[in-house]
């Protein structure tokens, strides 16, 4: 069946609250639960291990292009990645150069003060709020910092710089900048082989987990008749992510258009097998060019036998001998 679809969302929903949602916006659902397995790739190893890693990829890559005079756009492309990898650990090596320097071991911090320095939002002030931001200055001077004030976070609690309790952190000691443990994205290191990775003791971690997996399969019927704006609506209501909702709309919007005009030609031209309903879609499109769209349709044999078998079974179309008719 070509005109059933199948959404799928990689985060927890109260079932039994979506599928009563979609079925009060006339497009009944089944959902099924499993999990699916994904995986995360870093690479870690101390602040000074991974600067020396990283250093001499640059330095060979730079040597290899002087010795042989040849630089491709992927050398130029790797050298820009690994120091945009050793910007990374600077900003981060800075912010817990910084936080230490602010708070010494035995210090409490309460939650709400240790969220102000995770976050340089709270920095702006009333007029910069209402400021419309420019996207580079915002990833460049709020984003970036956040990312890095994260990754501060994370090297500070796993190397035992601080130990969260209830109600806020405390600063159980200091350590040496150079010897504290990063973990990376495991992207940041390009194509650097394995071999040069263990001669600097920075290894690669590779995280296994399961992720929820809930698939809400619609019929044929439940397709066609969709108002696909009351779905929309719907879908912001449920919080679903919209990255895996738009395909989803995509395919199911265009297949009621698809469906629509085949019905179309077989209202206009009668009983009609298959094959001449592929013809005359060859040859027909919705819209024109004079009103600044046309959809032109070029769908397969098969897929058309199969949309029409579709459309007859929920009655808007007939058999008739080898043909369909309008119902």
């Amino acid at each position: 069946m070509v005109l059933e679809e199948t959404l799928v969302i990689h985060n927890s929903i109260d079932t039994s609250e979506v599928a009563r949602a979609f079925k009060e916006a006339g497009m009944p659902t089944r959902i099924t639960q499993t999990a699916t397995l994904r995986s995360t790739t870093s690479i870690k190893g101390m602040v000074r291990n991974i600067r020396a890693l990283l250093e001499e990829e640059i330095s060979q890559n730079e040597a290899l292009a002087e010795k042989t005079g040849i630089e491709d756009e992927e050398d130029v492309e790797l050298r820009e990645m690994y120091d945009s990898a050793l910007s990374v650990v600077k900003s981060v090596v800075e912010s817990i150069a910084e936080f230490m320097e602010k708070y010494p071991p035995g210090t409490f911090i309460s939650i709400d003060k240790f969220k102000e320095w995770m976050s340089p939002f709270d920095a702006l002030s009333p007029d910069e709020e209402e400021e419309e931001l420019d996207e580079d200055m915002l990833q460049q001077e709020f984003l970036d910092p956040m990312v890095y004030r994260f990754m501060s976070f994370v090297a500070l609690s796993e190397n035992g710089i601080i130990d969260l309790e209830e109600g806020g952190v405390t600063v159980k000691q200091h350590a040496d900048l150079d010897e504290i443990v990063l973990a990376l994205p495991g992207d940041t290191i390009g194509d650097i082989g394995r071999e040069a990775m263990t001669e600097h003791d920075v290894v690669m971690e590779v995280l296994v987990a399961s992720v929820p997996e809930y698939r809400l399969e619609f019929t044929p019927e439940a397709v066609f008749f969709a108002e696909m704006d009351r779905i929309d609506e719907l879908i912001d209501d449920l919080e679903i992510d919209e990255d895996e909702y738009m395909p989803f709309r995509e395919s199911a919007y265009l297949k009621q258009v698809a469906a629509m005009k085949i019905i179309d030609i077989i209202e206009e031209h009668g009983t009609m097998t298959p094959a001449e309903v592929v013809e005359v879609l060859g040859s027909s499109s919705i819209g024109s060019a004079e009103s600044g769209l046309e959809i032109m349709m070029k769908f397969p044999l098969e897929f058309v036998k199969a949309l029409l078998n579709d459309l007859k079974k929920i009655g808007l179309v007939r058999k008739k001998g080898s043909g369909f008719r309008a119902a």
